[in-house]
């Protein structure tokens, strides 16, 4: 049988683009467009408000897909939407690391206002402080992971090089069995599992040194900002509805993970990370997902001092405004098209106003000269009847005489009386 053509030319477009229907944003056959969204590490409460936003239907009333994908080892979440494989991504400080190199992400939310890495060593190790790891064997990530721990070996006036770095293992029997000294772990998840195994131990908090960074974050990238800034907002808003809805029923959160997301931990193991989560997100007093600009331009200034961000790197963009001032530039243009206006008239009333007192200036004038005039006239009339003088005005348009009250008199002509130019001549001799 041939092959279609129209199913050829689909595998080839499909050859050529393999991250196609993977990253999201078509619309699926219920008109929702599908959004892949890339978790920092495998299902656990630690993402249960984006569980939340899922099945209690928040996604869908925002008209979103949205398909939650496993972290893992190897499986890096800024890689991820970097690489065009997600569209969104839960991450921790190594999303600000990625953008003050250059790479354009854009943070939508922190969910931990207070990040729950930590370094763990056992009680009886003699570790009390970052000092007491100075030839010590210490598992941690890659350093854009791990960033808070070597910013607090720095502002402590510790070299990275004096510690003895290995590559996590992921597995907290390494720091049980004495195979390192300090395991770098979620305040939220290994010390239960110390305490399971009657572990003690002494946890190293950057936030004690005063490197306090978020965790958790939300975000996405620059492009999918500029284009679907909708759907940023769209998503971003459900997933903290999810959040609130997780934090205020926690119990039915853990009934979901166990029973549809089959979790590799026990009640016990996801209650007690649910209660140490809120010590972190603080549901309580803090609006999910806030984020302050002065925090992060602390934890940048942290990747420049411990030399792993350029001096000239900038925050600028990389924070989401949930509130953009949208009608800051329109005011701006109405306030000066007002201004305008307003000038305009003023400049009409100025000139209004200097024409009326021209006006006003003219009538006085002309009224002072017609008092004058009058004035002059009766003058004339007065001095004409003392020197028995009279005279005469000839309107040659009309052809009429007017006579002076005295020339009536000589000429005894009845006052007020208006003669013709011949009718004039009459009274003189040819």
């Amino acid at each position: 049988m041939k092959p279609r053509p129209l199913l050829l030319l689909l595998f080839l477009l499909a050859l050529l683009n393999p991250a196609a229907g993977y990253a999201g944003g078509a619309s699926g056959s219920d008109g929702l467009q599908v959004v892949d969204l890339q978790l920092r590490w495998k299902h656990q409460f630690q993402f249960a408000g984006y569980y939340a936003a899922l099945e209690k239907g928040f996604y869908r009333e925002a008209g979103l897909d949205v398909r939650l994908h496993e972290g893992g080892a190897g499986k890096v979440p800024v890689d991820e939407v970097l690489g065009g494989r997600a569209l969104y991504g839960v991450a921790n400080s190594e999303v600000l690391y990625e953008r003050l190199r250059g790479r354009p992400l854009v943070a939508l939310a922190a969910i931990f206002q207070h990040s729950p890495s930590v370094l763990l060593a056992r009680a009886d190790s003699g570790i009390r402080t970052p000092h007491d790891l100075i030839g010590k064997r210490v598992m941690l990530m890659s350093g854009k992971h791990d960033s808070d721990f070597y910013a607090m070996f720095l502002r402590e006036g510790i070299k990275p090089e004096g510690i003895n770095v290995l590559p996590t293992s992921y597995d907290i029997g390494d720091l049980v069995s004495g195979k390192v000294d300090a395991f770098n772990s979620y305040l939220t998840n290994e010390p239960f599992l110390l305490k399971q195994r009657g572990v003690d131990y002494v946890a190293l908090n950057p936030s004690h040194y005063g490197i306090d960074y978020y965790g958790d974050i939300l975000f996405t990238t620059e492009d999918e900002l500029e284009q679907n800034p909708e759907r940023v907002e769209a998503l971003r808003a459900a997933t903290l509805r999810g959040w609130r809805y997780a934090m205020d029923n926690v119990p039915e959160v853990i009934d979901l993970l166990i029973e549809k997301y089959r979790v590799n931990k026990t009640r016990e193991h996801l209650v007690f990370e649910a209660s140490s989560m809120r010590s972190l997100i603080l549901p309580d007093l803090v609006e999910i997902g806030h984020m302050n600009p002065g925090r992060w331009q602390a934890m940048a200034d942290a990747f420049k001092m411990t030399g792993m961000a350029d001096q000239r790197a900038s925050t600028a963009g990389f924070i989401y405004d949930p509130n953009p001032r949208f009608w800051e530039g329109r005011i701006r243009v109405i306030v000066l098209v007002l201004g305008s206006v307003i000038g305009i008239v003023l400049i009409a009333v100025l000139v209004m106003y200097g024409a009326q007192m021209r006006l006003k200036r003219e009538i006085a004038l002309r009224k002072d000269i017609e008092a004058r005039f009058l004035q002059t006239n009766a003058l004339l009339e007065q001095t004409g009847k003392m020197a028995k003088v009279g005279g005469w005005e000839f309107d040659f348009v009309n052809n009429r005489h007017t006579w002076t009250e005295e020339a009536e008199r000589i000429r005894e002509i009845p006052p007020g009386t208006v003669l013709t130019y011949e009718q004039s001549l009459a009274f003189y001799d040819a």
